[in-house]
């Protein structure tokens, strides 16, 4: 018997979450070696590198997101016969795109000189870049089946077999750095471990759907394929707006500020990172359930307004604690993990908490319009948000001089004015068909108890913690934050969904006990 929605999306969750305390260590003992045997312009021009290339996945077009959204209906109706064609599609469409990244990529080569401020372009900089090329074209060649996984709720396989060879490529790549020095065997492992992964991944779906590719294939009909057609239109603004919005920091800081800037702001989205794989673990395994509400017809609206209002409140208490969370203890974390100079200001990380909170509270409507298939409907605001995420960052970084905090400025700024109130807007017309009002006003509440919580630190930082000695600040930071955590979780211990995030403490916890038994 087939497992709920609910079922599956605690399963995803607890499994994700239960690995992540291994995964955060084997990344920070990584980035560790790396950083002290190989250097930080080494991780910078990892780091750039690596958003130069997310740039050439713009070729995907929104492929995926539009599958995805095909894929919902024929598996809850279990229609494998549409469920093949579609799959079919996909694999074509993402052949097409990995040999188009690596032609894309060969041309881009050409335009590394002028794209570093303080760095020499030599042979070593071109066979890693290739090696970057190579590595996020040839992904697409099996990652395609990881779609139907995804939709079909049962992310915990992937996050098991990440996992394994996760940690397999952080102890290879931990010993090659010690031993050889050498920060082109250290990306080929992980370019290795890529292809194998995908690899197993594949292995898995034709084992876990055996119809694939062996039972009858339903042609995709006109009206599918205009609807196809439709949201691939209106992934592709989207996919050039998300790239813009979110690779071009680094693009931005090799060309004005250097290569040694990118790698201590990578260290900070790099422990971002982990936390924003956590809140992805736990939103992501929720989104195949959201696909399968919308699209089954035994659900009314008042229920799926009821799905979005709890979804709301557990994302926004993820995010409001996690970036409480960073605030407190970023500063103290890098100062004892690489050194005082490798740190930014207050106003920097407070900037950086700012841009976190607003990309995360934004997920839950995201989700809704990803399952409704509105991505066309977000074209205009996506142009909004291209030009105005230019304009403001080279003003704040070339007009204003602001560095750093320029470049998250321009960010910030251009989400607040086009998408924490379009997405909602267009979500609840064209999507959910009902009003938004609530929706925005415990929007407004979330936002106005996350503004007084950024000011209150930023007094105790500045009358308080200062004053202290470095030990005593941080006994006191944990009691403020286990304090605060504590309160919040008693008042809301009878609220719907404060009930939902206690039971997943619960079963993280209890499948933390089953391990170590």
């Amino acid at each position: 018997m087939k497992k709920s929605r609910t079922e599956f999306a605690t399963l995803n969750t607890s499994i994700a979450l239960a690995l992540q305390p291994f995964q955060v260590i084997l990344g920070f003992v990584n980035r560790t070696v790396f950083v002290n045997i190989l250097g930080i312009t080494y991780l910078g021009l990892s780091n750039y590198l690596s958003s130069l290339v997310s740039i050439l996945s713009l070729a995907e077009l929104g492929v995926a997101g539009a599958i995805s959204y095909a894929l919902y209906a024929p598996l809850v109706r279990e229609e494998h016969g549409k469920v093949n064609a579609f799959m079919l599609l996909f694999k074509k469409l993402y052949r097409i795109i990995g040999v188009s990244i690596f032609i894309l990529g060969t041309i881009l080569s050409l335009f590394l000189p002028h794209l570093i401020k303080d760095y020499t372009i030599n042979h070593e900089v071109y066979l890693i870049y290739f090696l970057f090329v190579f590595n996020a074209g040839s992904s697409y060649f099996f990652s395609y089946k990881r779609t139907l996984l995804y939709v079909d709720q049962r992310n915990y396989v992937m996050t098991l077999i990440d996992f394994g060879l996760n940690t397999l490529r952080v102890l290879l790549q931990i010993a090659v750095v010690v031993l050889t020095h050498n920060y082109i065997f250290y990306l080929l492992i992980s370019i290795i471990m890529n292809i194998i992964g995908n690899i197993l991944m594949s292995q898995m779906v034709d084992r876990l759907y055996e119809y694939l590719y062996n039972e009858e294939i339903t042609p995709i009909n006109q009206e599918e394929r205009e609807k196809f057609i439709r949201n691939i239109k209106g992934n592709i603004i989207g996919s050039i707006g998300e790239t813009v919005v979110f690779q071009t920091d680094s693009i931005l800081m090799a060309k004005f500020i250097s290569l040694a800037t990118i790698g201590i702001y990578g260290n900070y989205t790099y422990v971002l990172g982990f936390v924003s794989m956590v809140l992805n673990t736990a939103i992501n395994s929720v989104v195949s359930s959201v696909g399968n509400l919308v699209h089954s017809e035994d659900r009314t609206v008042e229920d799926k307004l009821h799905f979005l209002k709890k979804f709301q409140f557990i994302v926004f208490s993820m995010i409001y604690f996690a970036s409480m969370g960073y605030l407190l203890f970023i500063h103290p974390f890098i100062t004892i993990w690489l050194g005082e100079s490798f740190s930014f200001n207050r106003t920097i990380e407070i900037l950086i908490v700012l841009h976190f909170f607003f990309t995360f509270y934004r997920r839950p409507i995201l989700v809704m319009i990803s399952v409704y298939g509105l991505s066309y409907e977000q074209n205009k605001k996506a142009i909004a948000e291209i030009i105005l995420n230019i304009v403001f960052s080279l003003y704040y970084l070339v007009v204003l001089d602001l560095g750093v905090a320029g470049i998250l400025l321009g960010t910030i700024c251009s989400t607040v004015v086009t998408c924490i109130w379009y997405e909602p807007y267009s979500a609840f017309k064209y999507g959910i068909k009902s009003s938004a009002k609530e929706y925005f006003k415990n929007m407004i509440k979330h936002f106005a108890v996350f503004t007084i919580s950024i000011v209150c630190i930023i007094l105790l930082d500045v009358f308080v913690f200062s004053k202290q000695e470095f030990i005593v600040t941080i006994f006191m930071k944990i009691l403020l934050y286990v304090g605060l955590f504590s309160i919040y979780i008693y008042t809301y211990r009878n609220h719907e969904a404060g009930k939902l995030i206690v039971r997943m403490i619960r079963k993280i916890l209890f499948l933390n006990r089953l391990r170590r038994k």
